[in-house]
């Protein structure tokens, strides 16, 4: 019954149609057309209503395209808690390297240090990619991260034009504003990687007001500071092949080949920072990127360190 009421919306988007017409030609109550309409609209369908008139079907939510994904053996879900959840139990059960998992919604998206990732419905990409890299232990895959960050920001700047920069080691910002996160996941030996899981947010469509009251001074899309909407589905494939192909050549030729592109896209060298991890926090200048990727600051006494893991502010 649903389909039936979109279907009457698409075929008179130009005007609006009454709900007691809908209700006489489908056989059911108006009170039930009013349901049917609250839900299209928590579906993200906006339709908007005039007294005597009815309703007028507005604009549709940007669906990811299932099938063209799936021709790509992408794996299409409309929800999931998280895709690295997904992903891992995929690797578990011995899915080869560069399955990946995409969803429409997260209810439970994570960023780094259990720290929440708002996934609504209809307006980001939210995937995640198994690696499984061979003969390379953890401490040689760890600038998997920035190689991560170096390709979706090479993509964004050189094929749609958009100011993309890098914040060590995982963030994605825009206009200083961050839009998008990388979480790593993996599972191996000192010596030996088992798999690895590449975890993607990235905000795309959502406007500022759709992001909760806590996160609109700092958190971003790429439509809100750019105003240009994208075709979710066409953005993703485009971002997911530059990222199988900078996989391969980071497993095949290490950190080096994505130097210069996370120091020409980089936010924060130059800068005054504050260093936070486990064990500590460091303050000072960020000085440059070693060819691991590590960040070298100089400190508050001038002497240079070098951070392997952490986040800056």
């Amino acid at each position: 019954m649903k389909k039936n009421i979109l279907e009457y919306l698409r075929n008179n988007r130009e005007s609006y149609i009454s709900g007691s017409y809908i209700s006489r030609e489908l056989g059911i109550s108006r009170a039930a057309v009013w349901k049917k309409i609250r839900r299209l609209r928590r579906e993200g369908f906006k339709i908007s209503a005039r007294p005597n008139c009815g309703y007028r079907l507005d604009e549709e939510p940007d669906h990811l395209n299932r099938p063209l994904l799936e021709e790509h053996k992408v794996y299409y879900y409309p929800v999931v808690d998280s895709t690295n959840l997904i992903a891992r139990r995929l690797a578990e059960d011995g899915y080869p390297a560069y399955t990946t998992v995409i969803a429409d919604e997260q209810l439970q998206g994570r960023g780094r240090l259990g720290r929440e990732w708002f996934s609504p419905p209809h307006s980001g990409l939210w995937f995640s990619i198994i690696l499984r890299p061979e003969m390379i232990n953890p401490a040689a895959a760890a600038p998997v991260t920035l190689v991560t960050a170096a390709a979706l920001a090479g993509n964004l700047n050189h094929t749609h034009h958009l100011p993309v920069k890098i914040k060590w080691p995982n963030d994605l910002l825009i206009n200083g504003k961050k839009f998008g996160g990388i979480l790593s996941e993996i599972k191996g030996e000192p010596d030996r990687i088992e798999y690895l899981i590449m975890g993607i947010g990235l905000n795309i469509n959502q406007q500022g007001k759709d992001f909760p009251q806590q996160l609109k001074d700092r958190a971003a899309s790429l439509y809100s500071e750019s105003g240009q909407s994208f075709n979710r589905t066409t953005l993703f494939l485009s971002l997911w092949q530059d990222l199988c192909r900078a996989y391969k050549l980071f497993f095949k030729e290490g950190f080096g080949p994505f130097r210069a592109q996370l120091l020409a896209y980089n936010s924060f060298i130059g800068r005054e920072v504050k260093v936070t991890w486990p064990e500590g926090t460091l303050e000072g200048l960020a000085w440059d990127l070693d060819h691991d990727g590590a960040l070298i600051v100089r400190d508050k006494r001038g002497e240079i360190r070098t951070i392997n893991y952490g986040e800056i502010n």
